[in-house]
């Protein structure tokens, strides 16, 4: 039945927006509320005792934020380790200063990638990005399946950020510069 499921979250993903890896997209739902957990300054950025993980969708990917937030709810289980955990699915264009969040994840058709990153720098927030090139654009962290599953942190974003990882999550990285985005 698991199978079943799981097979009609993917196909149903693939029909709307912006053609995500199936496995990477799944991978990224698991691994990046964990990496939230490695956020030395993590009980700062708590809405309310809880952390709000905010996926920011454009219209086309409303479907696929849908579906990461019931995938996200049943692996997890309204928990992130024992900080309760709320998800929040914010248009594109209506994130800003104000938006309670103590993470966000930006899929890949939002337009302006810059400006979320800017306000999630602001905030001292950690940002994930599904695609690796929008590190480039001001993003943090992102992870890729190659030979392995390869976690990305922009070196740059991540000195200048609010957001201090444990010791070894940052052994654990490919960092990422203006350079090689």
């Amino acid at each position: 039945m698991k199978k079943i499921i799981l097979s009609l979250f993917f196909l149903s993903i693939t029909a709307f927006g912006f053609d995500y890896n199936e496995i990477l997209l799944k991978t990224q739902a698991t691994i990046y509320p964990k990496i939230i957990l490695l956020d030395k300054n993590l009980n700062n950025k708590l809405v309310n005792g809880k952390i709000i993980y905010t996926i920011i969708y454009d219209h086309e990917d409303y479907q696929t934020a849908l579906n990461i937030k019931a995938f996200i709810d049943k692996t997890y289980n309204g928990f992130f380790d024992t900080y309760p955990y709320e998800i929040k699915l914010i248009h594109c264009v209506d994130l800003s200063t104000e938006t309670d969040a103590t993470a966000i994840y930006v899929l890949n058709t939002c337009i302006d990638v810059k400006y979320l990153a800017e306000i999630a720098k602001e905030k001292g927030i950690i940002s994930f990005a599904y695609d690796i090139n929008n590190l480039g654009k001001g993003l943090l962290f992102s992870l890729n399946i190659e030979r392995s599953t390869v976690f990305y942190l922009n070196k740059e974003k991540a000195s200048s950020s609010n957001v201090d990882f444990v010791t070894p999550l940052l052994q654990m990285v490919k960092f990422v510069t203006k350079e090689n985005s």
